[in-house]
């Protein structure tokens, strides 16, 4: 396995892609690249690994690092993933979604994931990727850049 991958998931971390709609995604060919459609019957977490450096609030821009440890806890379950994503932002106590809070990388949760292995993901333009299957499924999707 690659020490590295990229991951397309819905924003949506509820969505699922039917079986109709995998097989049109497969016309968007990364040439090279191992890939997996993977789903899921809960709610998983897709992390950039080594790759991210902090969480912010996405309101007032404060630091999260050392909250976000513990919500992730207090939003997991081990038979049903993470349940609940709600949260109030312990800095200027707005509610939102783990899934919401701006993570450099980015990061995100999902029940879909499209997963390229390649030794050359850094070549390959998943943004422009991104932008075509979220044309062809209707829905917003992001891009998350994984070092292990």
């Amino acid at each position: 396995m690659a020490d590295c991958f990229v991951s397309l998931i819905p924003v949506d971390p509820e969505y699922v892609l039917d079986f109709g709609m995998m097989n049109e995604l497969k016309g968007v060919m990364v040439d090279g690249a191992k890939r997996v459609f993977e789903i899921s019957d809960v709610v998983l977490f897709a992390d950039a690994g080594q790759n991210l450096e902090n969480i912010t609030c996405p309101y007032c821009k404060s630091n999260l690092d050392e909250w976000w440890g513990n919500a992730m806890d207090s939003a997991y379950s081990e038979d049903k993933g993470f349940i609940n994503l709600s949260i109030r932002t312990p800095c200027c106590n707005k509610t939102s979604s783990l899934n919401n809070l701006n993570y450099y990388f980015p990061q995100g949760f999902y029940r879909t994931r499209i997963k390229y292995e390649s030794e050359l993901l850094h070549n390959i333009d998943f943004e422009g990727i991104c932008e075509k299957i979220s044309e062809i499924s209707g829905i917003q999707w992001r891009v998350i850049h994984t070092r292990i």
